[in-house]
Order: structure tokens, then sequence, then C-alpha cells
């Protein structure tokens, strides 16, 4: 600030100087200059500044040893002095070059003076001007300098501290994703300039000490940029220079089977491309894949992509995702939350505080994206930020940041380590829960690798559909203040029903957790099982559409095991005539015989039966009682 005091007393002084360019220059101003240009040729900068300065003593408006003067201090980074003598041009010039409002106006923004940046960039843009990429340039730095003024007077909370346990180290680690369980945080750990996997468990307190991904991990090549699924089951990571890659960095997948990580298998084409394809996100349910490359058809440098998995495993030709997420720069580092609905990313080519920003982007209801939302100051700076990632509650965010006091290694990388923060509740994401459940055989405790689907009940939508893990687990992440229907279904055995609720109030931290003891059909004859997800219009026995979605999962049961035969049970609670409720409960039971026939099942296979409210399971003294006793059945017959 005193700097430009100084300078704008200058400036009052010199304003009253003429304009002398080198064509109007006196003969002894001119020989003066010459000097100064042959020394500045010779590399011999003190004496070509020498002689700039005494040419401008001859003549103080002389506009070109002025622009001499600022070019040699700009290139010696001696930006007090290269600003002086800018200025002195526009105290003399009233129409300079746009050069002179675009190197000015990079040194205000670059020293972070973004109020004098401004019209600068302004004046430079309303120019005559004919280079379309520092046209851009200009573009950027100004929507940039006009975010940090606002950013920098409404700073974001944010406290970040070191992630607890046996993590980080004296090495870098970076890149950091995690399960939806919160249980396995995977990450990237550097080496002597070698990039391996890592991945460390939860006790509840802290993470336990990083081993490696040996089953990943290569002797030679470097693995990195990964995320893990939801489900803890499956990794997709970057592998650069590979033999049989298709490009310079690839994208490899491996699953979690039998407890071990299977051999990592190049995603190949059109997934990877000659050119580079890096930094993964899955979606929850596993059947979207977002990753950053600079393949050809792209937006800008590098941009945003999207592949979707089909039910028989294949992924699709990915699709760029487009404006307003991707930008003719560079954008990178997806991550989409597991509400499927919030996506977080980096670039360089939004409005921001410099560098590479971190943003977010919302799901509309009509699918595209949202207008970017920078995450603010000070989360972003005017240094490089990268990726981000949230867990699933929406609260914390993980992130790498340079160590305070860490010391750059031989190879020239920082001292990096994994980091945490409370995320701003104006740009957390939809909070999610999750579902979580494994299935066993009732006789032999052995894992059963049952079909789940889960119906969001409220909006009558398939929410989930596919297969458990060999070991019998499935994860499902639901966002909360949502009732779900699911049901599980196993070739042998008998059809499972449950009814999930996650409050507004719940959290992942609190999630649904269930174990499921499946038990075979010819074991199960006589038993009846209560379907959970079937719902009809109050006091009558019309069916509720949102019913379809078990209706349709117990139809396939009898699919898979033709030769059973099922009674179809109807119950009520004790309200009204003894009656009334044997009929309410009659016309329950064959409206979903009658459905079940419409859906393709044989009607030998069923039959149906009333039982009124003769045979309670609940208490209908009070309302939760009630509820449980109006029911429907199904009994597998001998």
């Amino acid at each position: 600030m005193i700097f430009l005091v100084i300078g704008g007393l200058i400036q009052s002084c010199a304003i009253a100087q003429p304009l002398v360019t080198l064509k109007d220059a006196s003969d002894k101003t001119k020989k003066v200059f010459d000097e100064g240009r042959k020394a500045a040729m010779a590399q011999s900068f003190g004496t070509a500044k020498a002689k700039y300065r005494e040419a401008l003593q001859l003549t103080p408006g002389f506009q070109d040893a002025m622009m001499e003067l600022a070019g040699i201090y700009f290139s010696q980074k001696n930006m007090d002095s290269s600003i002086f003598y800018l200025n002195q041009i526009l105290t003399v010039n009233p129409k300079p070059s746009a050069r002179v409002y675009f190197t000015l106006g990079t040194i205000y923004y670059d020293r972070y003076e973004y109020r004098e940046a401004i019209p600068l960039f302004e004046k430079y843009l309303q120019s005559d001007v004919k280079n379309p990429k520092s046209v851009e340039d200009a573009k950027i730095k100004l929507a940039n300098s006009q975010f940090a003024i606002e950013a920098l007077k409404n700073p974001r909370s944010f406290e970040p501290k070191p992630v607890p346990g046996e993590i980080n180290t004296e090495l870098p680690e970076y890149l950091p994703s995690e399960s939806a369980d919160g249980t396995v945080l995977v990450f990237s750990r550097m080496i002597d300039g070698q990039e391996d996997l890592y991945f460390s468990s939860y006790d509840g307190n802290s993470w336990s000490r990083a081993v490696p991904l040996d089953a990943i991990n290569t002797e030679h090549y470097n693995e990195a940029g990964q995320c893990i699924s939801a489900d803890g089951h499956t990794i997709v990571y970057t592998g650069c220079n590979m033999p049989g890659g298709l490009g310079s960095c690839d994208l490899y997948i491996s699953y979690l089977e039998n407890g071990k990580w299977t051999r990592p298998k190049n995603m190949g084409a059109p997934m990877n491309t000659p050119g580079w394809e890096s930094q993964p996100s899955l979606s929850a349910d596993g059947s979207t894949l977002y990753f950053a490359s600079d393949r050809l058809g792209g937006y800008g440098l590098k941009d945003i992509w999207f592949s979707e998995r089909s039910p028989d495993g294949v992924w699709s030709t990915p699709k760029n995702i487009g404006a307003p997420v991707n930008t003719l720069k560079n954008d990178g580092s997806p991550f989409i939350h597991p509400d499927n609905e919030t996506l977080y990313f980096m670039s360089d080519g939004l409005p921001g505080m410099g560098g590479t920003d971190i943003y977010l982007s919302r799901r509309q209801e009509d699918g595209s994206w949202g207008t970017p939302v920078n995450l603010g100051y000070p989360i972003n700076t005017s240094g490089n930020e990268g990726a981000l990632v949230v867990s699933p509650a929406g609260d914390i965010a993980y992130y790498t940041a340079i160590k305070d006091g860490g010391k750059r290694s031989k190879e020239g990388f920082d001292d990096t380590d994994i980091y945490y923060f409370q995320l701003d509740s104006a740009i957390r994401p939809k909070p999610v829960s999750f579902f979580k459940a494994r299935m066993l055989d009732a006789m032999a405790g052995k894992p059963v690798r049952g079909l789940v689907q889960v119906t969001d009940i409220r909006t009558d939508s398939l929410y989930y559909k596919g297969l458990a893990a060999d070991d019998g687990t499935v994860l499902v992440c639901l966002p909360k203040g949502g009732l779900y229907g699911i049901q599980i279904i196993a070739r042998g055995y008998l059809f499972v029903s449950e009814s999930v609720e996650i409050p507004d109030g719940g959290d992942a931290d609190h999630p649904f957790i269930a174990e499921y003891l499946l038990h075979r059909i010819e074991e199960s004859k006589g038993k009846a099982m209560v379907l959970k997800n079937i719902y009809f219009t109050s006091g009558s026995a019309e069916l509720s559409p949102v019913s379809d979605a078990e209706l349709k999962v117990l139809a396939a049961m009898f699919f898979a095991n033709p030769d059973i035969r099922v009674r179809i049970n109807g119950h009520t609670d004790d309200v009204g005539s003894d009656e009334d409720n044997i009929q309410l409960s009659v016309m329950r039971a064959n409206s979903v015989m009658e459905r079940l026939i419409e859906l393709g099942v044989s009607a030998k296979s069923l039959s149906a039966k009333g039982f009124g409210e003769s045979v309670p399971i609940g208490d209908n003294t009070t309302e939760a009682g009630r509820k449980s006793n109006r029911r429907i059945e199904f009994e597998i017959l001998p």
C-alpha cells in the first residue's frame, strides 16, 4: 500500500508530461534508448535499465523506455518496479497498448489485489485486442477477481485436522476414498517415487495402521487415483504406462471375492482410449462410473465423462457430462456422493480463487446438472485444490493437503497428508444412511448370494437391484426421510420381505443392519411369512400400486420354483365387527392372489383365505400392535 501511495504521487507529478513515442523522441534520447536495447539483447540488464532511465530523464514522457523497464522488471520478478513503470505509461497515454492493461491486471491478480485488477481486465477486454488466448485468460481472471472479493468477505467454516490413526506418515499420502459404512479407507502412498494403494480399517475411534493392497500393487508401475465402491467390494483405479495399456493412463478394476482382491483387469475400450483416463468415482449402486479424460470429442482440455453398467455387467460407451460442469479448460477429480444427486469436482475454467478450485453441482429433476457452486474460501485458495470426498451423512469431507513442516522428497514431491473437516451446511449433499444385510442359509449357516431389490415406496420407483456379494452381504445407500421396501430372493429359498424407514434424523452412524436366515422352500412348508410391503387403500381391498414391486418379486419365486403351492392369508386388527373383518381379510387375500395370476403365476399354485382378527401377532390395544395385525402372509402348503 505504501508503494501505491508513492506511485500515485509520481503519477500526479507526471501527469503533466506529454506523451512521447520513439518516432517523436529527440536524436539524443533515441541514441541512449538504442544503447539500452543493445545492452538488453546482450543480457546486460543492469546497463539496459540505466540507459532506459537516462532516456526518461532526457524525455520524461518517453513511453517506449517505460515499457522496456516494466518488461525487464517483470522478467526479474520485481513486480513493484514493473507496476511503477506500467502506471507511468497510464499517466502519459490515455489509450495505451492493450498489453499494458493485461500485464498490469495480471500482476495485481497474482498479488491478490483483486480490486486493482478488475478495472484493468475490463479495459483490456473493451480494447481492440486480437489474441484469443489472452482474451480467454483475461475473462477467467476477471471472473476470479470478482468472485474472490466476495468469497474473502464471506469465508466458509473450515477447520481441517489430520485423519486420526496410523494413516499419515512422513511419506506423501493422498487421494482417499471411503466405503459407505465408513469402515474402509483406501488411498495412495508414494515411496521412492513409486505410487501404491493402501487401505485402513476404522475401529470406531481411529483408523488402523495402513497396509498395502498387495493383490493390486505392482513392483514397477504406479497405482493411484482410485475409488472404492459403497459396499467395499470393488476398486477402480488408475494405472499408467502399464503393459497392454491403451493409453498413457488407463482405468483398471478389481473385485473382493472370498476375502481376496481379484487380479486387476484393464477396463478396456471404449472405457479406455489412447488418451488419458483417470480419477474414477463409482455411484453408490455401482451402476455409473464417472472419471476424467483428455480423450477426443471433449469440451475442453480435460473433461468429466461417465459410463453406465448394464444388468449383465457391460459398461456403455462413455458420454461427456457436458456443460455447465465441463469447461474449455481442465475439469476433473469427480466424486459422486451416495445421494446420487451431488457431484463434487475440480476445475480451473470456472470463477474461483485462482488455480484449480473445488465445486459442486446438483442433479436437476430432468437429470441435467445444475450451475456449479464454488465451495468458497478458505476451502479454495489462490493455489491448486484437488480431489474431495464426502461422507454419506454429508457432514465430513476428506481431502489432501501439504503437511505443515513437511519436507519434499528427493524426487521433488511434497509431503502430503490426508485431512478431514466439517463441511459447511450450505455445500453439503443430501444426507444418506444405508441398509446393510447379510444372508445366511438358516440350517447350514453358509452365505447365500441372493438377489436384492429395494423400492422407494413413497415414489413407487425401483431404487436398487443387484446380487449380494459372495459372502452374502449387501449394502445399499438410502436417502434419509424415506420408506423403502426390500425383497430378497434366492433360488430354492423362501422369499424374504422387509420394510425399512430411514427417518430424517437417521445417519450413517445409525444405519439399518440386519442378518437374514434364509429357509429352503422344502423346509418351510406350513410356515407363514408376512409380506411387509403390501398396501391397500384405507378400509378397502384395493391394492396400492406400490405393492407391485413386492408382488413381482414374489411371482419370480414361483417362476423359479414352479412346483410349489402357496396360500395367501389375510388378517386384520380387531377394529370393527368380526364379520366385517373376516370379509375384508378374504377380499384382500383374493386381491393379492388375483394380481399374482395377472403377473403370470399359475392359478393352480394359489389359494386364498381370510382369518379376520382371529390370529393376532401384536397387541390390539396399541396402534403399533394393530398395524402389525393388519397383514398379508404367504404360506407354503405341504
